[in-house]
């Protein structure tokens, strides 16, 4: 059986705690995967709910300014 799933991940620098992990898994043919954290916010999105949530955020986050330099970086799938 071969593994399908791809993780995309990136830190988000916190005041206090040091950073945040934000993790997608996207597996063939099942619903995106997020999580936010060390696991505490989790949650499935069907690929429709993950565009609209990706629409919605991005025009969000765009009002409140200049995206931050660390926010420039790539992102490549990895399959662990």
């Amino acid at each position: 059986m071969t593994d399908d799933r791809r993780f995309y991940r990136l830190r988000a620098p916190h005041i206090t705690n040091g950073s945040s992990a934000v993790t997608v898994r996207v597996t063939d043919g099942e619903d995106l995967y997020l999580a936010v954290g060390a696991g505490r916010r989790r949650m499935y999105l069907t690929p429709a709910e993950a565009w609209a949530l990706w629409r919605c955020l991005s025009e969000a986050v765009a009002s409140t300014g200049e995206p931050p330099d660390w926010i420039r970086v790539p992102i490549a799938a990895k399959t662990r």
